[in-house]
């Protein structure tokens, strides 16, 4: 077991800056005990150390499916149709409409004057996998955290919003970054059809541990989808600027950690504030 553990009992909601449904505005809100802890996946618990392997496999793959078809693409080209497709995925995203590798599979092939569904379908998993041959690593201190939240008594689910790599991928990098075992309930935007802040995926990890989300707290390192999307449902948020410190201007976290050797403190400070 690593270092550290969380007395749950002790760690309390505070009031959210935006209300759930049914509570005004700064009406305050009860302490409860913490319950359940839902995390966030890329740059929470999880950070690719490697893109540019999965990238060039990618490409790769987009050049030689193309060549099936007769169109001859340079490595670059390939690479920047893949490029413009997910920023398509991207605009979609930030317009709350889940999408992924199979999309950008038909709009990549398609960009590159290839309209065949039956390639897309062939080079979609390609892509989806690709993930598989780089490496994605845990942030640092995120293990720990887990281990002594879940020691403690604390349920633990994830809630992540997928985009090239679907659910079945993201589930096999958190098991060789020895983190899957310590979540109970695993959420993806691809397999529950909408992706955060849609309040279905905060739902989706609370249900079936069965608890309410005033006993519950949410990690993530995004103002619009992880703070946002918790606070909406109903839930304590804590944004990590560990792997990336999101600059919008959009009302901040409960709590705002640094790394996660400060999570466990910040949940308990909740309680108190």
């Amino acid at each position: 077991m690593r270092a550290g553990r969380c007395r749950p009992a002790a760690v309390g909601i505070p009031d959210c800056l935006a209300a759930p449904a049914g509570r005004a505005r700064g009406e305050a809100m009860k302490p409860h005990r913490l319950e359940a802890v839902t995390f966030d996946c890329w740059n929470t618990l999880l950070r690719e150390r490697d893109f540019a392997v999965a990238r060039a496999r990618r490409a790769d793959a987009l050049v030689r499916v193309a060549a099936e078809r007769g169109v001859e693409l340079a490595p670059d080209a390939a690479a920047e149709a893949l490029r413009a497709a997910f920023e398509r995925h991207l605009a979609l995203w930030r317009d709350g409409v889940a999408s992924g590798a199979p999309e950008m599979a038909h709009w990549a092939l398609a960009s590159v004057g290839v309209a065949d569904p039956a390639l897309a379908a062939r080079l979609a998993p390609v892509l989806e996998e690709a993930s598989l041959a780089g490496e994605a690593e845990a942030l640092p201190g995120a293990g720990d955290v887990l281990d002594a939240l879940r020691s403690g008594g604390v349920r633990l689910a994830l809630v992540c919003d997928t985009g090239i790599s679907p659910g079945r991928v993201v589930r096999e990098l958190l098991r060789r970054a020895g983190l899957l075992d310590a979540l109970e309930v695993l959420v993806f935007s691809n397999e529950v059809g909408v992706p955060k802040p849609h309040r279905r995926m905060f739902e989706s990890a609370l249900g079936p541990l069965g608890v309410a989300p005033a006993r519950a707290a949410h990690v993530g390192d995004l103002k619009r989808t992880d703070v946002h999307g918790g606070r909406a449902a109903g839930m304590a948020t804590v944004r990590i600027r560990a792997a990336f410190d999101d600059p919008d201007v959009l009302p901040d976290a409960d709590a705002v950690v640094g790394a996660h050797a400060e999570l466990l403190a910040a949940l308990e400070a909740l309680r108190a504030g």
